[in-house]
């Protein structure tokens, strides 16, 4: 479990990056969104121990993340967009920094290669941007640490590529494992996520399981305008909705939540999802 409890943090020119961050983030697969400038990789960088709250606190898995103790910093692994991992190819890398991971599986980095149709031996600084990317999500995904983080690792994949990283992130996910994905992309691995934080501006506006936002919200799709909905799209001519609770449960459609949340209807919806529940923490 992943705990942020009222985090403040600003870079030097005094721009908040974090503004009061609060959280608990169970196990699972998250989505983690925002517009660019909202925070969301401070917020990773902060969860990976690279930098530390200037107020407020972060724990993971109950230990500060920015502790230099060898056992606790093998437990998280961070994959930031546009990273270079040193070394000729992702093999000669794995020899010499899994050594700190001891629940690296070589096996299973030669599994994801080759989903990705990489041997591992391809010189790094030959690879494509794509290519370079696979290697580092087939590397990250191997490591099997407690805490994954994962920067917009679907940018440049193909669609064939972007389906390989679904499987691999549902094949390779363990009990009790968190990972989080910050993606502008939110349909490329939408059926996976078990829950979300969703920030606009420095600010947290919600965090949360899917099963605490289909208790209280449905996402049905019309052919015609919904009576009921609180916020609606239209797309291909249907109509994309967010309703209160209906007696069927419907799957959270967490690209929709996004824009409804930076909309006007954003308050009210909020207090939907809010009321007599644990999101209240949040």
């Amino acid at each position: 479990m992943v705990v942020l409890d009222k985090i403040q943090f600003s870079y030097t020119k005094g721009f908040p990056a974090l503004s009061d961050v609060s959280a608990r983030i169970e196990p699972g697969i998250h989505l983690l969104a925002g517009e660019n400038g909202a925070g969301k990789t401070t917020l990773l960088r902060m969860m990976a121990g690279v930098i530390a709250p200037q107020s407020g606190s972060c724990t993971v898995y109950g230990s500060d993340p920015g502790c230099d103790v060898p056992s606790q910093r093998g437990k998280t692994f961070f994959v930031e967009d546009n990273m270079e991992f040193p070394g000729k190819c992702i093999h000669d890398f794995a020899k010499m920094h899994s050594r700190f991971y001891p629940t690296f599986s070589p096996k299973l980095l030669n599994e994801n290669l080759k989903a990705f149709g990489l041997s591992g031996f391809e010189p790094m600084k030959n690879l494509s941007y794509g290519n370079k990317k696979k290697t580092q999500i087939a590397y990250a995904l191997a490591l099997g640490v407690d805490l994954l983080l994962l920067d917009e690792p679907t940018n440049g994949l193909d669609i064939e590529s972007k389906a390989i990283l679904k499987s691999l992130l549902a094949r390779s996910m363990r009990d009790n494992q968190t990972i989080i994905v910050a993606t502008h992309t939110v349909y490329d691995l939408d059926s996976l996520f078990e829950g979300a934080l969703m920030m606009q501006g420095s600010n947290l506006l919600f965090s949360g399981l899917e099963e605490d936002v289909v208790s209280r919200l449905a996402f049905p799709i019309t052919s015609t305008p919904h009576p009921q909905a609180i916020y609606s799209e239209t797309n291909l001519g249907r109509y994309l909705n967010i309703t209160e609770a209906e007696d069927e449960e419907t799957k959270v459609d967490w690209r929709l939540l996004y824009s409804a949340l930076h909309s006007p209807k954003r308050d009210e919806i909020l207090t939907i999802l809010n009321s007599n529940s644990s999101l209240e923490d949040d």
